[in-house]
């Protein structure tokens, strides 16, 4: 098979290599679509450095072969989406219920001390938890947002967002429209910071009853008066930065809650009145990956077309043109970008 690998900032190599035997446990998969997450970027970019790296974590294909220790009934050429993501059922926090936590995560070095998800490739082995049953109607391309998409969900659940509530979403990139459409779907009002205006209009388009740039704006003005002065019962930190963070705070309601989704480079600390917490009950937390339940909501939401996700992917690109794809998906304003095979 061909496979992708990231050997430095900027340097991507094709290289074919032979498929290794399957395991009893396993599933073969021919991957169909691949997407490139801001993750495989920053190693393009040569923000992380860990290299050789086989990036690619964002994958749909088709069941080519099953092991026979696979229990869910799996048929070849079934659709599929892929969780790559270690869960050994094993450590504390496995059995805690927190599987996304697994102390054994990550993706073991192959030989020659290439690590990664590694679904930049013509075919990929996974273990038989990592596979999720797709509807035919779901198209390649769309089902690599089932990952993303089950990442948001854990994110949308970390908070307490009812019907009739309100929120803001800081960002307006693919993370944070996923927000506002889950938001949406959840039966609430979604306001959304965002300084790129073509990235307002495009939240406004898709629901928002507000998009307000953070910068020219005042923000916590404008919030107030839509919530008759209360403020907001989540907001969700998709991007920004500490600065955002610091905002995100005072636009909450008494009881209200803010998930730190997205990372904060550089990590500067943030500041926290801890009387705000005191006396207003705000609950500050965070969220990070996705777990078995909300891949299974994820790729059930995409089956039952309940969540369309084709208006966040800018380009589609045939997988030898990785390099290409690379550099559209690291120009500011592109949301996904997606190798088909």
């Amino acid at each position: 098979m061909l496979r992708a690998v990231i050997t430095g900032p900027e340097t991507i190599k094709l290289e074919e290599v032979p498929l290794r035997k399957l395991e009893p446990d396993e599933v073969l998969v021919k991957v169909r679509a691949c997407g490139i997450c801001t993750w495989e970027q920053r190693f393009f970019r040569g923000v992380e450095k860990s290299y050789p790296f086989l990036g690619g974590h964002e994958i749909s294909g088709e069941v080519v072969e099953v092991g026979p220790r696979v229990a869910e009934r799996l048929k070849i050429g079934q659709k599929v989406a892929v969780a790559r993501l270690t869960r050994c059922g094993e450590c504390y926090f496995c059995r805690r219920g927190m599987d996304h936590m697994c102390a054994n995560a990550g993706n073991d070095p192959t030989p020659g001390n290439y690590w990664g998800p590694a679904g930049f490739a013509e075919y990929l082995i996974a273990k038989g938890y990592e596979i999720y049953p797709l509807a035919d109607r779901v198209d390649f391309t769309h089902a690599t947002l089932s990952e993303p998409l089950a990442c948001v969900i854990r994110s949308i659940g970390r908070s307490d967002l009812r019907l009739g509530d309100t929120a803001v979403v800081l960002g307006a990139g693919v993370m944070g429209l996923l927000h506002l459409k889950l938001a949406r779907l959840k039966g609430a009002q979604v306001i959304v910071s965002e300084p790129d205006s073509e990235r307002r209009e495009k939240a406004l388009q898709l629901g928002a009853t507000a998009a307000i740039d953070p910068f020219k704006e005042d923000i916590i003005s404008i919030v107030k008066d839509l919530t008759a002065g209360r403020g907001v019962e989540a907001v969700f930190f998709t991007g920004g930065g500490t600065p955002a963070l610091t905002q995100g705070i005072k636009l909450l309601a008494k009881g209200g809650t803010l998930v730190i989704y997205g990372s904060v480079y550089p990590p500067n600390p943030l500041e926290v009145n801890p009387n705000d917490l005191h006396y207003n009950e705000f609950i500050l937390t965070g969220a990070i990956r996705h777990d078995r339940e909300s891949f299974r909501q994820a790729t059930a939401l995409l089956s039952e077309g309940l969540v369309e996700v084709e208006d966040l992917i800018s380009a589609q690109i045939p997988f030898k043109e990785i390099e290409k794809a690379f550099r559209l998906a690291i120009e500011p304003g592109t949301y996904r970008v997606v190798l088909t095979f």
